[in-house]
């Protein structure tokens, strides 16, 4: 769903821009989470529970091997799989490039800084200082993207992808549905500020895996809905 236009708040914006954007706010709020993640599960695969980064990545569907605590990390940030954050920090900066003209200069500064920084140290030593560095960066990020104060109408879409991949990883990674309620509803309310026609999705089944489709599905819900009022309006216009 590249092509078309839709509205929002009375400002144009493209389907294309509209994903890219929220595709933005979901890999930046993925690489944070993954990082402490990362963080939290080397203190206990250094000495207490060897297996603890495999149990991490199985619940994201993911087999992981590592020698020890240290690369432990460098699989977690290089290793070729779909979690790798050298890998989605490429996705939100190839994301943020076709954006960067609604972006804040800060924000995306920073990301080019911590992609940089990746790259480099490719033949590093990946040690839980340069994580929590990273981590410190990417707080600023969502920090400024996540501010209404002074943001264009399209940074609702950012902070939709925010909120949709928080509500993901965290019943991903801890399994309970009662712990998703804050991100549900802010979802739903930045969801109705993009389309006034949005219905807030409720949750009530434990049905996890149809629980995250649901969710998952939202920003097609948002665009095509949205999309299709428009198309509606003109052709009543034309009409009369």
């Amino acid at each position: 769903m590249g092509g078309g236009i839709m509205m929002t708040n009375g400002v144009a914006i493209s389907v294309n821009t509209a994903q890219r954007l929220y595709w933005f706010g979901r890999y930046v709020q993925r690489a944070e989470t993954l990082l402490r993640e990362l963080v939290n599960s080397y203190d206990y695969v250094i000495d207490r529970d060897v297996d603890d980064g495999r149990k991490l990545y199985a619940k994201l569907g993911i087999e992981i091997e590592y020698n020890n605590a240290l690369d432990f990390l460098k699989q977690g940030v290089y290793g070729e799989h779909g979690a790798s954050i050298e890998l989605i920090i490429t996705w939100a900066r190839e994301n943020a490039i076709e954006t960067r003209h609604l972006l804040d200069e800060r924000g995306f500064s920073t990301l080019n800084k911590i992609f940089n920084h990746i790259v480099a140290g490719r033949e590093s030593v990946v040690s839980p200082t340069t994580l929590e560095e990273m981590i410190d960066h990417f707080a600023l990020i969502l920090g400024i993207f996540s501010s209404e104060l002074g943001r264009p109408k399209a940074y609702h879409f950012i902070r939709l992808g925010q909120q949709i991949e928080r509500f993901d990883l965290i019943l991903r990674l801890y399994d309970g549905i009662d712990l998703v309620n804050a991100e549900l509803e802010a979802m739903n309310v930045i969801a109705r500020r993009l389309n006034h026609h949005y219905q807030p999705l409720q949750i009530t089944s434990s049905d996890i895996p149809k629980a995250l489709e649901a969710v998952n599905g939202v920003i097609n819900r948002v665009i095509q809905e949205n999309i299709s009022v428009k198309e509606t309006e003109q052709t009543l216009q034309s009409q009369g």
